[in-house]
């Protein structure tokens, strides 16, 4: 298991075999990060870094805040599309336009214009500014709610009656912002991996199951070959970190990913980066069609009704269509998207280990997650 957890081998049994009886050299696969993504609020646009802070949560700020209504109940593209209009920008260190010192650091929400939508235009609404981390003195301000999220309910400061003026303008009905509170611990409930595995018992903020999903460019052109007609990107299926140089789906077999960097691909494991646990496949909502440029679902109901068609392979969800998988770090660090490759990991089929709910992963087998 040491040398095993050293060097990240290929997943065909061949390979292993070969390399366990000492016929062979592990070589690593030519799987590098493609691209990266951020989405501060819950169900609004992304943002595409070239590095990201790996936490116990998932990224730096990622869904750390959520538009809900009166009563606290999330408000997400499955009902309200026009969220993916909403394009949510960090200033970790701005400065001010007229003396050109620092000032307080904010995520800015602005509005996008609608692409060909044959919605009417939205009210112009002028930039939302939010503080990135609030002070001691503005959080006794803010009252302590806790929203709920599918079954859970998750602490989180609301941001006052004017912030949620803003939101219900654009939405059209009553609506609050709600920044998630470091109150209380959200635990990962879903096919969490064992805590004795992990720096950090896995957590969520307001993301649906996972802190991270993970998906690769050759999955999605495999979904666009089956598509009739027209192609998507991968904005529709919202992945963190988006992977290139494997095969269609091949991160399905999959179960523990290793940040290394290119520059130190020989370096100890306790040398790497960012280091995730691959838990479950991600089971595709209504979300995916939404298109992201217009606010407008498909009519066609594209691409969920072709996942459905056929990517129906999980035992754990027979009726859902499958795309990404989801992950939790198993220690924590950095990832960029020029320097860091995604290596492929040890198979299940080595280690044979159980997470959550005592399913046992084996040949790649990974059970579903709740809707996301």
């Amino acid at each position: 298991m040491d040398l095993l957890e050293q060097y990240v081998v290929p997943l065909l049994p061949e390979s292993i075999n070969n390399w366990l009886t000492g016929q062979t050299t592990p070589t690593l696969s030519p799987v590098h990060v493609a691209k990266l993504f951020v989405y501060p609020v819950k169900s609004c646009r992304g943002i595409a870094v070239e590095e990201a802070q790996v936490t116990k949560t998932g990224f730096l700020h990622d869904r750390h805040w959520v538009i809900t209504d009166e009563d606290y109940i999330i408000m997400t593209q499955r009902t309200e599309s026009r969220l993916v209009l909403l394009q949510p920008t960090i200033h970790e260190h701005p400065k001010d336009p007229d003396t050109g010192l620092p000032t307080v650091p904010y995520l800015a929400v602005n509005v996008v214009e609608q692409q060909g939508s044959g919605l009417p235009p939205s009210t112009s609404q002028s930039e939302l500014r939010v503080p990135l981390y609030p002070t001691d003195e503005e959080r006794a301000q803010y009252k302590l709610v806790h929203v709920t999220v599918f079954s859970e309910k998750v602490a989180g400061y609301d941001l006052g009656d004017e912030v949620a003026e803003w939101c219900s303008q654009f939405l059209g009905k009553p609506a609050r912002l709600v920044m998630r509170a470091d109150t209380e611990v959200r635990r990962m409930l879903v096919c969490a991996p064992p805590d004795d595995l992990v720096e950090e018992p896995s957590q969520t903020a307001f993301a649906d199951d996972a802190p991270f999903l993970l998906a690769s460019e050759a999955s999605l052109h495999d979904v666009n070959e089956h598509l009739s007609g027209y192609s998507i990107d991968i904005r529709r299926f919202r992945p963190n970190i988006l992977v290139s140089g494997c095969q269609a789906f091949e991160e399905e077999t999959w179960k523990r990913v290793q940040f290394i960097p290119d520059a130190d691909r020989e370096a100890a494991p306790e040398t790497r980066q960012a280091d995730l646990w691959v838990t479950s496949r991600c089971t595709r909502c209504v979300m995916t069609n939404n298109n992201p440029d217009t606010g407008m679902p498909s009519s066609e109901q594209q691409p969920l009704k072709t996942l459905i068609a056929y990517r129906r392979v999980d035992p754990g969800a027979k009726f859902k269509g499958c795309f990404g998988m989801n992950c939790a770090p198993v220690k924590l660090g950095k990832s960029a998207v020029e320097r860091l490759p995604a290596p492929k990991a040890m198979p299940d089929s080595i280690d044979n280990e159980l997470v959550g709910g005592g399913d046992e992963l084996s040949d790649g087998l990974h059970m579903a997650s709740r809707s996301g």
